[in-house]
């Protein structure tokens, strides 16, 4: 998948889609998609005053977060993993938020690490190649016929 299609098909096609699966390119090319956008909305909005760039960077974000969800669920889903996978990244958050305001000295270290480990176990298992052929969730979205290319 190109990155046009990959964004036709996540903005247009699949806006709040939570079924079926993604491939990885289609996944990523939106994670691109979604990351120039955000940086050229900072850009564009940077001479606006602190508050007022904020609120609308955070408009630009809340119209991306369905299709965001949307494809990092099918990509979860061409793994052949439940969607509910997508709440290990806000897991490792609350980890680490409430690892910094724990008593004693250890805890936010330790914490953030066990954060960062589950965040970069999350990236590795968004990375990996889906199952090959038809899973619990749908056809294979790389597959012409029975083959996969």
């Amino acid at each position: 998948m190109t990155f046009a299609g990959a964004v036709r098909v996540c903005l247009k096609d699949k806006y709040a889609c939570f079924r079926g699966r993604a491939s990885r390119s289609e996944f990523w090319w939106f994670m691109l998609c979604i990351g120039l956008i955000n940086l050229c909305a900072g850009l564009a909005l940077s001479p606006f005053p602190p508050g007022t760039a904020m609120g609308l960077n955070f408009l630009v974000s809340l119209a991306l977060l369905l299709p965001n969800f949307g494809v990092t669920v099918r990509r979860l889903h061409d793994r052949n993993l439940s969607g509910w996978w997508l709440l290990i990244p806000l897991g490792s958050l609350l980890l680490w938020l409430l690892g910094r305001g724990a008593p004693g000295a250890n805890a936010a270290p330790a914490s953030a690490l066990l954060s960062l480990t589950m965040c970069v176990c999350y990236l590795a298992i968004l990375s990996l190649p889906g199952t090959v052929g038809p899973n619990r969730f749908g056809a294979d979205p790389l597959a012409t016929g029975n083959e996969r290319p």
